[in-house]
């Protein structure tokens, strides 16, 4: 069993109860496990167990191979870190969805903390920066915003650096795809789905933060298409994986009928993610564990393993991507280097032909935008990894 097999082992049997212990647990390096989650941004699903906080374990259940002193001390860094991270976040999310409605924008918190909400302890989510998706359109956004900071912007969102140690990106929409004729249609459907999510308050359990986030239902569409946008553009890691996990079961939980699934189903048969969303039904099945009767449709094994692949190679956002940097290496001039990118994007096609074909359209279009950056004009398109 190779590392990445065994702590996805060991990190299914730390989501799940009445997980038999894995035999693994003899071999970990637990150094390396903190290395690796980090990599995926998804340590905090591991300190409880690791630090024997949540009951799982026992001393003599590590088949004696107990976390060193040193390596406790590493863990226990890690959850500190976390805590005060989220704790930051968490106050930073509230002043910005607050201050946003003051001023005259029902808003609603996409992602981030909103989805920390839904973990077991909401303080162990990696936390990133703040994506608040407002009411009001485009045009009266950013009139808005251009009183107070003159940011670049894209057709989706636009950066607005109102804290100091968190970046905030307010959407026009939450988000995208690369189709054009796709993407209409998606922005249509975000525009009458979106009076819901700008009334659908929740309260952390703890009672300090109260704030919008989307409805469960649009949540999973909203949350698929973000994943499979990001797996064709740059990469994705098994954070996102396992927010998707975690509402899944909160949408069970929260009561769901056979004919829900059926039109969730017809939605995404709509927009074309059918395919995508078999093989997250896959890594949330085999990889992680979750019950089939979370599931809203079957799961797809080949394209399932195919995704997981990509997950493991590239890690969050990309950011770990060596094959793609292997390929670029030495290669000079921006033409050779763009028909290397697209080259390299050709395993897509054959999974997801509808937005994959038109990546090489999207990055001649920021090439452009880039050079006319450089001629002095106002930018519309930055690239940013969590768009």
């Amino acid at each position: 069993m190779n590392n990445s097999a065994t702590y996805l082992e060991f990190l299914r049997f730390c989501l799940n109860d009445n997980y038999p212990i894995p035999a693994c647990i003899k071999e970990i390096r637990w150094h390396d496990l903190l290395e690796f989650s980090i990599k995926h941004t998804i340590s905090g699903l591991f300190v409880p167990t690791v630090l024997m906080k949540d009951g799982k374990l026992k001393i003599e259940d590590f088949q004696g191979n107990k976390p060193t002193d040193d390596d406790v001390m590493e863990w226990v860094f890690e959850e500190y870190r976390l805590n005060r991270n989220n704790t930051r976040l968490f106050e930073h999310t509230q002043k910005a969805s607050d201050w946003f409605l003051e001023n005259g924008f029902r808003n609603c918190i996409l992602k981030g903390q909103g989805n920390a909400l839904m973990y077991p302890n909401p303080y162990l989510r990696a936390a990133g920066d703040i994506d608040i998706w407002l009411e009001g359109g485009k045009e009266k956004i950013l009139a808005f915003t251009k009183k107070y900071y003159n940011e670049p912007y894209n057709s989706m969102h636009v950066d607005f650096p109102m804290f100091r140690e968190t970046p905030v990106e307010v959407h026009f929409h939450p988000t995208r795809m690369f189709n054009p004729r796709m993407n209409k249609k998606m922005w249509d459907y975000c525009d009458i789905m979106g009076p819901e999510q700008f009334e659908n308050r929740i309260t952390s359990p703890d009672g300090k933060y109260s704030f919008c986030t989307p409805t469960n239902e649009f949540n999973l569409f909203y949350q698929l298409d973000h994943i499979f946008r990001h797996v064709i553009y740059e990469g994705i890691g098994l954070r996102q994986i396992i927010d998707y996990y975690f509402l899944l079961r909160k949408r069970y939980n929260d009561g769901i009928t056979p004919e829900a699934n059926e039109k969730f189903v017809a939605l995404l048969k709509k927009f074309r993610m059918h395919k995508f969303a078999k093989a997250m039904m896959y890594l949330q099945k085999e990889v992680l564990g979750l019950d089939e009767k979370y599931l809203y449709t079957k799961p797809n094994k080949s394209e399932g393993k195919f995704l997981l692949n990509e997950i493991l190679e590239g890690g969050n956002f990309g950011k770990y991507e060596k094959r793609l940097n292997a390929s670029l290496e030495g290669v000079e001039g921006h033409f050779r280097r763009f028909i290397k990118l697209e080259t390299f994007r050709l395993r897509l096609l054959r999974h997801y032909p509808s937005e994959a074909v038109w990546m090489p359209f999207r990055d001649l279009r920021r090439t452009w935008e880039r050079n006319r950056t450089k001629d002095g004009d106002t930018p519309e398109e930055k690239k940013t990894t969590h768009e």
